[in-house]
């Protein structure tokens, strides 16, 4: 008999692979070390990056869109777009296809037609937008497919009885798209009320822009030319002035006469509001401009009213978007949300379901790669389940009969029955989820500082009024409403209401082109008095997947054990497979490949027999030395994952894996330390592995903890807040989400689960923590801004209140002078630069500080079963 080849004398027939940073023909993106190519074919036949690349660009190409595709795809975009190329999810096919779903969402209409709104994962750029509405020519019934990019929202229009959604669905499905059913009606709530504000918008800055140039007319010396000219040019102006002051000024007279009214009750000036000195400037003005009209004496500013009105309108407007597109972003994650399962009938049939009509006691089928949609427990199968969404344990749990198993955890490997004992509310999920929705200020401090400043200010500026009244009635009775009215205009505090709201505005749209989307006013002013900064651990300060970090033994038998772990879908299978590319694999065949939940996974590759998986379990049926069992007890005392492989009955290899720290993490958290902030760890990870981390990091051993659930986070962040810490959480799982929701400051990291981003006040879409450090140096500028503009703003209206007592200003130079200061702020508030490049951030840190030699080394796990 032949001796069998031993596993690391196999040859490697396969072609050179590409470059690693060799683009992919699709995104862009370098193909890295495991890159997809066809090594039979020309040298520069395209590679990609992943299977999902692949498979979109051989489908756009066979559609024949590929070329106005990749076209669109490269404008004013340094890469190609990456869809992620999804599974089907029948679930979401499912509900789609009901008809109880279609009167509920797409009710038909008088035309004959139905209309829907879905969320559309997966979309980036002018490509994609034009993709996705080619479905208008992919289905014969869609009437109308409209593509809202930032949103990501698809609106589709069919006639009845025309389109199946499951197959519109299955379409996007094929170019790495997939949708969601849009829930909730706030979002519609919301468009409307901004849209009657944008059209108000709209209509003043016409009106204004109409009377300014009646205006420029006037100020050339009109009225010196041609005083019928003149008289009409004020006439016209009036009636330009009517409809902007009935229609835009009505939006304050209705804030200002409330808190007037509520500023009566109460006794008290601080509860008027900044809308009582805008309408009343509004009022005065435009009423004296109406006297100087009709009785043709005095002088008219009815271009500094309208420009007035458009421009606090306006400021209103932003304010009132970026709340809608913080709505927005929660209803997506909420959307992505399980609401349907696959429900086991007494019969044995399954059928698809809403999650909403399961009652405890119901048994569901949860499939490989579902996510449980219930809390429930395991009546038929065995299956390792990832419950990193809920503890942050990203390391595989196996499940058997009696096992329980909560809901949001994904199941891993093979089918699972299971009896339901909780939903909706009552489950694990929900009682994360009522925590995120509870209500939580969100107006900053410094606005409301504004709001009571302006309070006393407009008691103050009265006050002036009716002393200058009384005065110039003793002095010179003919010139007293002269000077009231210029007191009133040149005092109006327009700029002290624009400050706050127009420099937040700019300054949540510059962190957003960082990453950096922050839901709500006050995130910005409290980062500002940020003390103690809480950590999650994986998916925070690690990448949050498993890689491979050393080999020992046969290197030989470790390429065997990437070929037959790309069978399984396992993640310490994928971290094993893609640390060997296609390339540096043998070419050999795999059979009779069977994977124990829990253990590992046995197969034939070529004429070899390979087990991979858990020492104990393999060295209980294959010899093993002593060499490699130091090398397993080495591994696992340090915190990370042994693997063994083992070869014909011998155990050859020992690989071991772990979650690395993100590069950028020690450097970080060492300036924080530096600034005076505390740094904590809170995991739910093993308290080894957390407090090697915080041995990496120099944190002391009580800032480090393990073994913590979500509600003792929760705890553990409310426990802070009340010794008087401002607090800022940071973290990704659903874990995280009571912790979020409970702090001062709740930050989402990008790849985060659902729950935390819905939870968080921001959340970053670029990987790592780097951004953090933009989010804390931008919310103290956007501050210093906006305190400099208050006090600019109330410093110019008390001196030009001086001077207009004093009698040195008239109405038509107050009316010139009144813009000054909102033109100032504005200008402030737009020009600045809150939220600096990576270069000029880089020079903010303590002594410019380079990453941690250790930046990237690998984050230990303690030995774990698969």
């Amino acid at each position: 008999m032949t001796a069998p080849t031993s596993p690391a004398s196999v040859p490697d027939t396969q072609a050179a692979p590409p470059a690693p940073d060799t683009a992919c023909a699709h995104c862009g993106l370098p193909v890295g070390t495991a890159p997809v190519y066809d090594p039979e074919a020309a040298p520069d036949a395209p590679a990609f990056c992943c299977t999902g690349c692949q498979a979109v660009y051989h489908t756009l190409h066979s559609a024949g869109m590929d070329d106005t595709y990749y076209r669109l795809a490269g404008i004013g975009q340094e890469r190609k777009p990456q869809p992620a190329q999804q599974p089907a999810d029948d679930l979401v096919y499912a509900e789609l296809g009901t008809d109880d779903f279609l009167e509920e969402h797409a009710p038909v209409r008088d035309d004959g037609t139905r209309r829907l709104t879905l969320f559309v994962d997966g979309v980036h750029c002018a490509a994609c937008v034009w993709l996705v509405e080619r479905l208008t020519e992919a289905f014969e019934g869609i009437t109308d497919a409209r593509l809202d990019l930032p949103r990501a929202r698809l609106h589709l229009a069919w006639r009845d009885g025309t389109v199946a959604l499951p197959d519109v669905a299955d379409w996007l499905a094929q170019f790495g798209y997939r949708v969601h059913p849009l829930r909730g009606d706030q979002q519609n709530d919301r468009t409307s009320e901004e849209r009657r504000l944008l059209l108000k918008v709209g209509i003043c800055w016409a009106l204004a822009g109409n009377v300014m140039l009646l205006a420029f007319a006037l100020y050339a010396g009109l009225d010196a030319v041609d005083s019928t000219m003149n008289t009409a040019a004020h006439w016209v102006s009036m009636a330009l002035a009517v409809p902007s002051v009935l229609y835009g000024g009505s939006e304050f007279v209705r804030r200002a006469w409330s808190s007037i009214r509520w500023a009566w009750q109460q006794g008290t000036a601080h509860h008027l509001h900044m809308d009582v000195p805008i309408a009343l400037g509004i009022w005065v003005g435009f009423l004296d401009s109406v006297w100087g009209t009709v009785s043709g004496r005095g002088e008219v500013w009815f271009d500094s009213i309208t420009v007035l009105i458009a421009a606090v309108l306006t400021a209103r407007w932003l304010q009132l978007r970026s709340r809608r597109l913080a709505g927005d972003a929660s209803d997506r994650l909420l959307s992505l949300l399980p609401t349907m399962a696959h429900q086991v009938r007494d019969d044995g049939t399954v059928e698809a379901v809403r999650v909403d009509t399961l009652d405890p006691g119901d048994h569901v089928r949860v499939r490989p790669g579902d996510a449980f949609p219930v809390d429930g427990v395991v009546v038929e199968g065995r299956s390792s389940v990832n419950n990193a969404v809920l503890t942050g344990e990203h390391e595989p749990t196996p499940v058997s009969p009696g096992n329980e198993v909560t809901g949001g955890a994904t199941n891993l490997s093979t089918p699972l029955t299971v009896r339901v004992t909780a939903t909706g509310e009552a489950s694990s999920m929900g009682q994360l989820l009522a925590w995120v929705r509870e209500e939580a200020p969100t107006t900053a401090r410094v606005a409301h500082i504004a709001d009571r400043l302006t309070g006393y200010f407009v008691a103050g500026v009265a006050t002036l009024a009716v002393i200058t009244a009384a005065l110039w009635l003793m002095w010179a009775p003919e010139e007293a409403s002269r000077h009231v009215v210029a007191l009133l205009v040149i005092t109006c505090p327009c700029a002290l209401g624009m400050a706050t709201p127009l420099a937040l505005a700019v300054a949540t749209g510059q962190a957003a082109q960082r990453g950096i989307f922050i839901k709500s006013e006050h995130t910005l002013e409290q980062c500002t008095t940020v003390d103690t900064i809480v950590l999650d651990k994986t998916g925070t300060l690690t990448e949050g997947t498993m890689s491979l970090l050393d080999t020992e033994g046969d290197a030989g038998a470790v390429r065997l054990a990437a070929i037959l772990e790309a069978e399984s879908t396992h993640p310490i299978a994928q971290a094993l497979s893609a640390a060997y590319s296609a390339a540096h694999r043998p070419n050999l065949a795999t059979t009779e490949v069977h994977e124990t939940a829990g253990r590992g996974i046995t197969g034939c590759v070529g004429p070899h027999r390979v087990t991979v998986g858990r020492p104990d379990w393999i060295q209980s049926t294959a010899t093993c030395s002593d060499r490699l069992r130091d090398a397993v007890h080495r591994a696992a005392t340090e915190g990370h994952t042994p693997v063994a492989v083992a070869v014909d009955g011998t155990v050859r290899a020992v690989c071991t894996l772990g979650d690395r720290l993100r590069p950028e993490v020690p450097a970080l958290v060492q300036s924080w330390r530096d600034a005076g902030h505390r740094v904590l760890i809170l995991s739910g990870d093993h308290p080894s592995v957390v407090q090697h981390v915080a041995d990496r990091l120099n944190l002391p051993e009580d800032d480090a903890r393990g073994h913590v659930s979500p509600a003792d986070k929760r705890a553990a962040v409310e426990s802070l807040r009340n010794e008087g810490h401002t607090v800022a959480m940071v973290g990704d799982g659903v874990n995280d989400a009571g912790a979020l929701q409970q702090a001062d400051i709740g930050i989402a990291v990008d790849g985060g689960a659902t729950p935390s981003l819905v939870a968080a006040d921001v959340f970053l879409t670029q990987q790592g923590l780097a951004p953090l450090d933009a989010l804390f140096a931008g919310s103290a500028h956007v501050m210093r801004v906006i305190k400099g503009t208050l006090l600019f703003s109330l410093a110019y209206n008390l001196a030009g209140g001086a001077i207009a007592m004093a009698g040195w200003v008239g109405p038509l130079v107050a009316a010139v002078a009144m813009p000054v200061s909102s033109l100032v702020v504005v200008t402030a508030a737009i020009l600045q630069r809150s939220f600096p490049s990576d270069d000029q951030l880089e020079t903010r840190r303590p002594d410019n500080a380079p990453p941690s030699p250790d930046a990237g080394a690998a984050c230990p796990r303690p030995a774990q079963v698969r």
